[in-house]
This record gives structure tokens, C-alpha cells and sequence, in this order.
């Protein structure tokens, strides 16, 4: 969710702190700050058995980590998974000064996955990961599963982002649409004012560099006449009423969200960015669970997506109650689907 949270208020890889409070030897609660490729990144193992599937979730942003959203509203997937909850460079609890923006490059990221998959399967004792992507962490997940599926036994993508300019073209002309369905003249007059988007660069694609988290603004705030969905508040609160992060941790959050979407939109890997293309064929299962409601990235570009993509097995799930955010908006079943998944895979 690129800029959402930010407007409105992620060779080596070696332990370095470790919090282990299991209940029992089947189970694990392990906190760790590992050094993934030369930078410290938290990583947090949660699970009832070890003999369960391992299921890593990679979050959205860059930058927005999303711990106490998920353990709020999936904790009961702990139950049937081993769950990892990643924090990746920089965000959330991975968050420190002075951090190189140099090292924000998707590239980066992209390696960062294999190396803890590398260390999951190592620490854990199994063959295969299961792998889940929201937003940003979609795109990611998919890039990842492509260049390594030797690591993965499906990846599973949320609020599926495809492409920077076709999303963003969508997604502006539908919230354009809604503001004069619903006749609020002022949204009207600013969304005209910023324009359609001119291209994939973030930078420059609307009229103002304020442009693209103005019209994700308006979506959101349209979104409350729309549907009984998450709302800003909402999220806002994942991290803000979370037992996950001290105080400290909830001061820096929105600056290691800021700090990745500011420097990733200078990587020529990730402006102009388009799925379709760079991804057309993966080696593992993928499925698709999306929002009726996800104009954020829009739901009929993931299902185009999905369409084209080649795969060995692939499903598209719609959750007809939910936006940009499946994950919580329907929690029960997005955690049903995400074990009915893993019973698929075997």
C-alpha cells in the first residue's frame, strides 16, 4: 500500500538476539534480529507443532510492516502453520538511523527472500515454504517465486500489485467515477486538478508529487459510502494498539515506511513496473485472493493478470466483503482458504 500509511499519519545471515518462549517441544516462539545480506532484520517464528507447514508472509509498503495486523486477526493460522512475520529492511522492528538508501533497490529485497527461505528451511527442517504477499509484498512474492521456486511449495498474493501505470490509471478513474456518482464536488475538483496519471514513475506520473497519495486518500475515504471495509483508522491502529511494538518501534514506524517508498521509487526496477511482462510464468501454484472492493491495485487487473500468468496450478479467489486488505477485513475465511490451500499442495 504504497504511501497509505505514510500520507495519513519494509551474503550471510546470522543470529543476533533470540527470544524463545515455547510452550512445549512441538512448539515455537522465537524472536530474532537476523542479518539478512548485510542489514539486521527481524524475523518472528510463531507455531503450535514444528511438524506443521512452515507459511512465510512478506508485508506490504515497502516499508509497512505488518505484525500487528496479522497477529490480531490471523493469529488462529499459528494453529495449523508454523508462521514467520518478517520485518524487512528497515521497517517496523527492522527500522535504525541512518540506514543507506542505497540499499533500498527491489532487487535487494528479492535477494533478501531467498536468503531467509534459505535459513527458514535450514532452522526448520523442511523442503518447502509456503509463501504469502499483500500489496508491495505481492509483487515481491511473485518476482521471488519466480527466480527461486526451488524454496517454495505455493505463493499466495494479496491485494495483488501488476503493473505501476495500468493500476494506477484504474484506480484513479474509478475513485473519479465514484466521487461524482456520489456528487462531492471537492473531490471532484482535486482529483481533476492532479489529472490521470502520464505514465509507471511515481515521481512524475500526476501533475503534483503529492498526486498519487492524495487520490489514494480520496479512494479510501470514498471506500466508507462504498462498503463495510477496513478503514484508515483501522490500520492506523494495527501497529498503534499492537502488544507487538514498543514505544519506540511505533514512533519510528511511519519513518521506515516513509523512508522505503521515497527511495524505492528512484530503483528503475520498480518505476514502470509491469507483472505482466516481467513475471508471465512461475514454476509453483499461485492464488490469488482478492477484494470485490481493492481499487487500491485494482481486482480486474489482478484477474487480467491471473489470466495470463502460466502456472502449474493456479486459482482466483474473490472475497466479495472485502477491499485492499482480505487478510483482515474477512479474517475467518482468508484463514480457512489459506489452510484449504495447504491441503491442496499435498
Amino acid at each position: 500500500m504504497k504511501k497509505l500509511l505514510i500520507f495519513i499519519l519494509a551474503i550471510g545471515l546470522v543470529a543476533c538476539e533470540n527470544e524463545n518462549g515455547s510452550k512445549s517441544k512441538e512448539s515455537i516462539a522465537e524472536s530474532k534480529m537476523l542479518n539478512i545480506n548485510g542489514t539486521k532484520q527481524f524475523v518472528m517464528i510463531r507455531g503450535e507443532n514444528l511438524k506443521n507447514p512452515v507459511l512465510l508472509h512478506i508485508h506490504g509498503g515497502p516499508g509497512v510492516s505488518e505484525i500487528g495486523g496479522l497477529r490480531k486477526y490471523n493469529k488462529d493460522l499459528e494453529k495449523d502453520f508454523t508462521v514467520v512475520y518478517w520485518d524487512q529492511r528497515n521497517a517496523g522492528k527492522s527500522f535504525t538511523e541512518n540506514f543507506p538508501a542505497s540499499e533500498i533497490k527491489v532487487q535487494k529485497y528479492v535477494s533478501d527472500v531467498e536468503v531467509l527461505a534459505k535459513y527458514l528451511k535450514e532452522r526448520l527442517k523442511v523442503n518447502k515454504i509456503m509463501l504469502v504477499g499483500h500489496s508491495w509484498g505481492s509483487q515481491l512474492g511473485m518476482l521471488a517465486a519466480q527466480k527461486f521456486p526451488q524454496h517454495f511449495s505455493a505463493f499466495v498474493g494479496t491485494g495483488q500489485q501488476v503493473a505501476a501505470y495500468d493500476g494506477e490509471l484504474q484506480s484513479y478513474r474509478y475513485t473519479l467515477a465514484k466521487a461524482k456518482e456520489f456528487k462531492i464536488d471537492s473531490l471532484v475538483q482535486q482529483l481533476q486538478f492532479i489529472g490521470e496519471p502520464k505514465g509507471g514513475d511515481f515521481r512524475t506520473m500526476y501533475a503534483i508529487p503529492e498526486g498519487f497519495s492524495l487520490q489514494k486518500y480520496i479512494l479510501l475515504e470514498l471506500n466508507r459510502k462504498i462498503y463495510e471495509g477496513f478503514t484508515i483508522e483501522k490500520l492506523f491502529a494495527n501497529f498503534q494498539e499492537s502488544d507487538e511494538y514498543t514505544a519506540k518501534e511505533k514512533e519510528n514506524y511511519l519513518n521506515g515506511a516513509y523512508f522505503a517508498n521515497s527511495h524505492i521509487e528512484n530503483d528503475p526496477d520498480y518505476i514502470n513496473f509491469d507483472l505482466r511482462k516481467e513475471v508471465p510464468e512461475v514454476k509453483i501454484p499461485v492464488f490469488f485472493i482478492a477484494g470485490k472492493f481493492d481499487n487500491v491495485n485494482p481486482t480486474p487487473l489482478a484477474k487480467e493478470y491471473f489470466d495470463l500468468l502460466k502456472a502449474p496450478k493456479k486459482e482466483f479467489i474473490l472475497f466479495d466483503k472485502s477491499g485492499h486488505d482480505p487478510a483482515w477485513e474477512e479474517a475467518q475465511r482468508f484463514n480457512n482458504e489459506i489452510y484449504r490451500i495447504s491441503k491442496i499442495l499435498k
